[in-house]
């Protein structure tokens, strides 16, 4: 294997030191990341994080390897891993810190009762519960327990808006309950996160926003290969386990990346009678492809307003669309 990129990291606990390294490799079009401990490692062992051919997987895989060692306390001879400034030559804004500080505190009972307030207003007002407010609002909600708008507005994601809006109903949750801290919050919670809470939970964060882009990487990989093996979408969408408009929406964006997913495509369309095939084609030439909902008026009339039959109408102009820009892109090009 020939060594592309390579990083000595320490640990040091008492007297005791500890010695790896990170890794990244290449043999023969096939790359590999990972931890090697040296002399004096708990585990002396080669721990491989990845190994295959998509280098934007890798760089998913690798950075999630190293925010995890680094939350375990080991810190590069290098700096820069995760392209940030080191924790340690900065202290984070305030709502870092509020947000480490929540985080550290166990509030589920009053957190199962904020979040049973925004499912009702959820349904109220037929949004997504995370347009109201989301976790990591919750959870500071549940620990620093606002009781006046004042105080709500100290509140990391309550900003003017939001206070209006729901405030009145939010600090009414919490009117009467005890509490051990005062307002406002940025005179004590500095004090209150230590430097290796805030090292650990910064780095936890890290870890779970790069297993989020390696996990997203992975989805993509395999719908990519599922696409190559002439999978259909009722196919994709019971192995990947993926609602079938967030499948379309998937393959919509490999195409705006310049994936090839002409396949699918084509087979999807296959069916589709030829005269409807050309109103498509003829709506999309005179609407544009920006938006759907002109396409369904355009081309299906009143069948367009029955919600049942609207998605499966839906799915057949998103696929005419793809096969449509595919089409104008050969032009242009």
């Amino acid at each position: 294997m020939q060594v592309v990129f390579l990083n000595r990291f320490e640990r040091v606990d008492g007297l005791e030191e500890e010695r790896a390294q990170v890794f990244i490799g290449e043999q023969q079009g096939i790359w590999s990341a990972g931890w090697r401990g040296l002399e004096g490692a708990s585990s002396e062992e080669e721990s491989v994080w990845y190994e295959g051919m998509s280098w934007e997987e890798l760089l998913a895989a690798f950075r999630h390897g190293v925010a995890g060692k680094m939350r375990q306390g080991f810190r590069p001879l290098l700096d820069g891993m995760l392209d940030e400034m080191p924790f340690w030559e900065r202290r984070p804004a305030t709502p870092q810190l509020l947000q480490c500080y929540a985080d550290s505190r166990d509030a589920e009972e009053v957190a199962a009762a904020v979040r049973a307030w925004r499912r009702a207003k959820a349904a109220e007002e037929k949004k997504s519960a995370y347009l109201i407010a989301t976790n990591r609002e919750v959870q500071l909600l549940a620990v620093f327990l606002p009781q006046t708008l004042d105080e709500l507005e100290q509140i990391p994601g309550f900003g003017k808006v939001k206070t209006e809006r729901y405030g009145k109903e939010i600090v009414g949750l919490f009117q009467g309950m005890e509490r051990s801290h005062a307002y406002p919050l940025r005179e004590w919670v500095s004090l209150a996160v230590s430097d290796e809470m805030l090292s650990a939970w910064l780095f936890r964060m890290k870890e779970e926003k790069y297993g989020q882009t390696l996990s997203a990487a992975q989805d993509k990989r395999a719908l990519l290969e599922g696409i190559r093996d002439g999978k259909s979408l009722v196919q994709l969408e019971g192995e990947l386990n993926c609602p079938r408009r967030r499948l379309l929406e998937r393959i919509e964006r490999l195409d705006e990346e310049g994936y090839d997913v002409l396949p699918i495509v084509e087979m999807e369309l296959s069916e589709l009678p030829p005269e409807e095939s050309v109103r498509i084609e003829a709506a999309l030439g005179e609407l544009g492809d920006r938006y759907l909902k002109p396409l369904l008026r355009k081309v299906y009339g009143e069948a367009g307003n029955d919600d049942k039959d609207a998605e499966k109408l839906y799915e057949k102009l998103r696929m005419a669309r793809i096969r449509y820009r595919r089409f104008a892109r050969g032009i242009a090009g």
